[in-house]
């Protein structure tokens, strides 16, 4: 859900230079860490993930909206190697028409925080159930992300014109385009995309957890979770 469809020309400079800047460092953070990983194991389930995520994000489960499956693979592979999935996904749909050029940097970061968040709001919420666990992480991970997206696009200062093309979720809001209006609509579809994606989290993360446990043995702690999945 929180991916630009933004083209070229139409974001300030600064704003998304500044993106690319951020996603630099982190991305380079982040490819670094790979040297203390086991990467025969998480390198084929990095390209897997990724390219799940590409899948959701190109098929429309409402008007205007996608899953984008950040939260789940930020889970199962962690912050670090979620975020190396989320530039990924970002390089290759910007390649595909799905956003310019520039704004990968800020769809990488978005997407990057949602792995981030979602793995480290997984661990948090471990007295619950690994269904429970996973859905909560993801809505509260699709709020923040989404109001972080809003606003970009309220720094962005886009003309009324420009906000309904401009977004994905605005497309609806084609001649009455304002930060308010489109911050209402994202939030009025997103919160039942929301509830569909962590659903799709859940039910995949606890799937993993009865058949192959050790995908999550970074973030799942058995004696806890055992007999409430």
């Amino acid at each position: 859900m929180t991916h630009m469809h933004i083209p070229d020309g139409i974001l300030p400079v600064w704003l998304w230079s500044s993106g690319f800047i951020l996603m630099s460092i982190v991305l380079g953070y982040a490819l670094y860490r790979l040297r203390t990983m086991d990467t025969k194991k998480k390198i084929p389930l990095l390209g897997a993930l990724a390219a799940a995520m590409l899948v959701g994000m190109s098929i429309p489960i409402l008007p205007g909206y996608h899953i984008n499956l950040s939260v789940v693979t930020g889970i199962l592979i962690g912050p670090s190697l979620g975020f190396v999935a989320a530039f990924i996904a970002n390089l290759i749909l910007s390649l595909m028409g799905h956003g310019g050029i520039t704004v990968i940097g800020l769809n990488t970061l978005l997407l990057g925080s949602e792995a981030v968040l979602g793995h480290s709001l997984f661990y948090l919420f471990k007295r619950l159930p690994v269904f429970s666990r996973a859905a909560l992480a993801t809505m509260v991970t699709l709020f923040i992300t989404t109001t972080i997206l809003i606003g970009i696009v309220a720094m962005s200062h886009m003309d009324r014109e420009m906000l309904p093309h401009g977004e994905e979720l605005g497309h609806g809001l084609q001649g009455q385009g304002s930060v308010s209006t489109f911050a209402l609509v994202v939030f009025s579809i997103g919160a039942i995309g929301w509830i569909i994606e962590a659903a799709i989290t859940g039910a995949v993360v606890k799937f993993i957890s009865q058949v192959k446990p050790d995908l999550l043995g970074h973030v799942l702690h058995k004696g806890k979770d055992s007999g409430r999945q």
